[in-house]
């Protein structure tokens, strides 16, 4: 069902999303606007360790003197990179494969579904820890791209299962007439109309990512420099901050990542509550 601004204006009547929403684009400006107002490099441990909030570091400092303000603003935005990134590289190879699969049918259509059944089986989880762990330098791109290569096959199970039904449309029929080719009759007819789905899915892939980069960071397998939400929580961890009751080192980084991931589910939802009493009643 492609999206018009009839219905992004519908969208937006749902409390529950406008209010996802604000609090993610809040966070999102947080990211960019932060280590603006807040210049303070993340990785400098030449202040006092272990300080407790105060006017000097609003968030306190970890154990080698870092500033924890300065590493959870610079966190959220790698955090958030990320995310976006490993979400549109599943995205494209699930919605790519996905689709195909479902419009042409037959033999393409069992041997992407035996690659994408193949790829399903295989624990994601192992999958992203074996490639990370032969990586010795691990950037914010390299992550996502790790997590966005494994993410990617339910997304192509289900727009696959949509290809299946709109290639049975009229349109696709009369497309087909005009003498237009397969390729062209997926994008400008089968995608559009696989749009709110897709952007779902996205949204799901997203937060999905988040959480997977989080794992890796804790295990020791994220990101090897900068900051991020799940190397903050990873150090945390291995320097027990938990026991010694440092709260103002674990608080922070978790509770934005499970307001960014709370956030993007919610979306999710106001989204799928939205477009399911449509997709039911054959709209």
């Amino acid at each position: 069902m492609p999206l018009s601004m009839v219905m992004i204006r519908e969208l937006f009547r749902i409390k529950k999303l406008v209010v996802s929403v604000a609090i993610l684009i809040g966070l999102i400006m947080l990211s960019l606007l932060g280590p603006i107002v807040y210049p303070v490099d993340p990785s400098d441990m030449s202040n006092p360790a272990e300080e407790p909030p105060s006017s000097r570091f609003p968030l306190g400092t970890d154990s080698y003197g870092r500033d924890l303000l300065a590493q959870l603003l610079h966190g959220i935005n790698s955090s958030l990179y990320i995310g976006a990134i490993a979400a549109v590289e599943a995205l494209a190879i699930g919605v790519t494969i996905g689709a195909i699969s479902g419009f042409k049918g037959g033999m393409i259509d069992e041997i992407l579904m035996m690659f994408t059944h193949i790829v399903l089986l295989l624990p994601s989880i192992l999958l992203m820890m074996l490639i990370a762990a032969y990586l010795k330098y691990r950037s914010p791109l390299m992550v996502s791209l790790i997590i966005g290569v494994t993410s990617w096959p339910w997304v192509a199970r289900a727009v696959r299962s949509q290809a299946l039904t709109l290639r049975e449309r009229e349109f696709v029929y009369m497309s087909r007439m005009a003498g237009l080719s397969d390729l062209k009759i997926v994008i400008e007819d089968v995608l559009p109309n696989m749009a709110s789905y897709i952007f779902m899915a996205f949204v799901l892939l997203m937060s999905g990512a988040m959480l997977a980069e989080a794992g890796l960071s804790m295990i020791g397998l994220g990101v090897t420099k900068g900051a991020s939400l799940g190397r903050m929580l990873f150090w945390a961890q291995m320097l027990e901050s938990v026991r010694r009751g440092l709260w103002w080192w674990f608080v922070p980084p978790g509770a934005v990542l499970v307001l960014i991931t709370t956030s993007l589910l919610l979306i999710s939802t106001a989204l799928d509550e939205y477009f399911s009493p449509r997709l039911k009643g054959g709209r």
